[in-house]
């Protein structure tokens, strides 16, 4: 088994983490920081990369957090989710979920396979980026194109699933499936809804619920399997973000 601190601390301009007991930053000269702490087995490691000059306060708030629930994380199919979170008191951050990946998601430490196997990256997150349900080849796109997750200056990406078919412009999906989307294309394509007979939109969030927007004699919204109702623009694209930030509890 490998000695996860005996190899850390070797590398070069390694320091302990003040606030957290076997823990450990460094820097790659002013690109990236990072951070690295044991979880209770020993065996394993969660690590945080920062992009630029790392927030120690928040790097050991994350740390801490994740290896409280360490279980969870090396559970994580392929992501792990750890809702409850709460940044430092004094800070800005509005971050409300940690989440974290399995090495075969991102290895880390790909010049020491025996680490890499071992540490799982764990970053700041909100609750609306994860559905739970990612398959790993999801997890790899989610985490590689959208998520974003050494910024700690970010705003939210919310998990989207979508496909469309907009007969006045052209545009659409590929095939019958929800593919992974940004939220920019969503809103895009239901402003392009207007007068465009036949056109619709099916959009999914991270609850996995469905909605589909359409025009048929005006702009109309429908949960899955339900009645469409007659929506205005504005307030399609305000429901719209709600359902993709907040989620709905109900078939609204």
């Amino acid at each position: 088994m490998i000695d996860i601190a005996n190899v850390v601390q070797g590398f070069a301009g390694v320091r302990p983490l003040p606030g957290i007991q076997d823990a450990w930053t460094w820097s790659l000269s002013t690109m990236f920081t990072y951070g690295l702490a044991l979880t209770p087995d020993g065996a394993h490691a969660v690590q945080m990369n920062v992009r630029g000059e790392g927030d120690e306060e928040l790097m050991v708030s994350v740390l801490s957090f994740a290896r409280e629930r360490s279980t969870e994380v090396l559970a994580a199919v392929p992501f792990a989710v750890l809702e409850g979170y709460t940044p430092p008191a004094d800070s800005n951050y509005e971050f409300d979920t940690v989440g974290g990946v399995i090495p075969a998601v991102y290895r880390l430490h790909k010049k020491i396979p025996e680490l890499s196997e071992v540490t799982y990256q764990v970053f700041p997150a909100w609750r609306c980026e994860f559905s739970g349900r990612e398959s790993q080849i999801e997890a790899v796109d989610r985490f590689g194109k959208f998520l974003e997750s050494a910024n700690i200056h970010r705003v939210s990406r919310p998990f989207l699933k979508m496909r469309f078919d907009n007969p006045k412009t052209g545009g659409g999906s590929i095939g019958p499936e929800l593919g992974l989307a940004r939220t920019d294309l969503l809103y895009g394509e239901l402003r392009k809804l207007d007068q465009a007979e036949g056109a619709w939109i099916d959009f999914q969030n991270f609850q996995n619920k469905l909605r589909r927007a359409y025009w048929e004699d005006g702009l109309r919204l429908a949960a899955e399997g339900g009645q469409g109702r007659a929506i205005e623009l504005t307030d399609l694209l305000v429901y719209a973000h709600t359902f993709l930030t907040e989620g709905v509890d109900d078939e609204s």
